[in-house]
């Protein structure tokens, strides 16, 4: 899993995420592991857990996969004070209770943990600890946020935003939590599943709507994420105004994402967990990154749920039988290149169809990034269109740009997908980019190009 996750690119790890967080009392998972209560954390006894992965086992691997450690407090069943403490044990110099019994568990340096997320989805009323209004939530997060910036004020906190802002029972809860949240705010969360939720859900009907409807209505309805992402960014536009820090650089923390419509009913998802993902799906999750790149100034956090086993990246067997990375890994690695890279606006003259919810789709989605250091250029399109090829002609405003490479992730029919027997069928493929040679993105792809200043052109 280690090596997948480098592979991929992963930078940022949330624990323990989801709703298992309103559950979830971190002191039971440290110390030795012997002595570590068995818990269940629900009534009805789903949810077991031997806390034999605690902080320090979840810090132990983070170090090793080369990601960064994000926290998310108990504020179903947990207080501000379990959080404070959490703060110190991770956090804090000896000397202090907790950060003394880290020591003694094996870890005399602090971990230094940067991200905290101040509950999970809690304006949503299926949550432990469900804040019905922003007023509620409000003054719940300001005792935990009180408390643990007690434990080190320089730790930056994520504020459970609406699960989603369009079409939210509180309509102004962002505003209505910014507000006087302020002081305390470094990011705002939402939450997205394609397929899963809003005037997308396909989940009852997506079987008998076949593989190619399928992905042109939720590839029409990933605008819909985007255009989510300029309401938030305008919230806190505004919010900012009217404190007089018109800089002040609050981001969107996307902090669970992905396709999710077939558990449940799809007889290859054994568990209702493991959901397949095909090339479609692969397709939607580059829509995701096309979002993430051309929001790069606001859409700073972003988490797609989950790594391994449930909503996977990547399919793992118990008992060290192997694993093997479904589609949407391998888009995220390709977007990863641009990591350290400047975002950069990009228009696009795109073919469109007909839309049932917007009045027209784009056939390409694009995006890009520029490395200013060596002036290379990152551009990704996808081809929406699974029966036929789009041509790129790239012009830019600062000079010619020449193609160097190619890298595509996809082709073929749209419900392809990896297995243990054949965990290749999607995956990254390489070439290299010959310049007598128009750009074409075939069908059902999306295809990454590095681009390069042209020296044949006098610039």
């Amino acid at each position: 899993m280690i090596d997948a996750a480098r592979a991929m690119g992963v930078t940022n790890v949330r624990f323990p995420g989801g709703c298992y967080a309103a559950y979830y009392h971190w002191k039971d998972g440290v110390g030795p592991t012997s002595e570590r209560p068995s818990t269940r954390y629900r009534a009805d006894g789903t949810w077991p857990a031997a806390n034999d992965f605690g902080t320090d086992e979840f810090m132990a691997w983070c170090q090793e996969a080369r990601a960064e450690p994000y926290l998310c407090v108990n504020m179903g069943t947990g207080t501000p004070e379990e959080a404070r403490d959490w703060v110190e044990y991770c956090n804090g110099e000896p000397g202090s209770r907790w950060a003394d019994e880290r020591v003694r568990n094996g870890h005399p340096e602090p971990y230094s943990v940067r991200y905290w997320a101040l509950g999970n989805e809690i304006s949503g009323a299926w949550e432990m600890g469900y804040t019905a209004t922003p007023e509620e939530y409000v003054r719940r997060a300001r005792d935990f946020a009180t408390a643990m910036k007690a434990a080190d004020p320089t730790i930056r906190l994520v504020l459970s935003g609406a699960h989603f802002p369009i079409g939210f029972p509180q309509p102004n809860w962002n505003r209505d939590v910014l507000y006087p949240l302020y002081e305390h705010t470094d990011f705002i969360s939402m939450h997205h599943y394609i397929g899963h939720d809003y005037a997308d859900d396909i989940r009852e009907r997506h079987a008998k709507m076949g593989v190619t409807a399928v992905f042109e209505h939720l590839t029409e309805y990933m605008r819909l994420l985007e255009d989510a992402v300029d309401v938030v960014r305008q919230d806190i536009r505004l919010v900012n105004h009217d404190k007089g820090s018109p800089g002040k650089p609050i981001g969107i923390a996307l902090d669970e994402y992905n396709p999710w419509y077939k558990t449940g009913d799809d007889p290859q998802c054994e568990d209702g967990l493991t959901e397949v993902y095909h090339l479609a799906d692969s397709l939607l999750v580059a829509a995701y990154f096309g979002i993430f790149l051309r929001n790069a100034d606001v859409l700073a956090l972003a988490n797609m749920a989950q790594l391994v086993n449930t909503l996977p990246a990547v399919v793992c067997e118990s008992g060290g039988k192997g694993f093997y990375r479904q589609g949407i890994s391998y888009v995220q690695e390709l977007f990863a290149a641009s990591r350290g890279h400047t975002a950069i606006d990009v228009w696009a003259d795109s073919p469109v169809r007909k839309g049932s919810y917007y009045p027209s789709v784009p056939l390409l989605d694009v995006s890009a990034s520029h490395d200013e250091a060596s002036g290379e250029v990152l551009l990704y399109a996808v081809n929406r269109d699974p029966e036929r090829p789009l041509a790129l002609e790239v012009t830019c405003p600062a000079g010619p740009l020449a193609p160097h490479e190619v890298a595509t992730v996809g082709g073929g029919p749209l419900d392809t997908a990896n297995t243990f027997a054949e965990p290749e069928r999607i995956t990254i493929r390489h070439r290299p980019a010959d310049a007598g040679t128009p750009l074409t993105v075939p069908p059902a792809t999306v295809i990454r190009v590095r681009l390069r200043p042209d020296p044949a052109v006098r610039r």
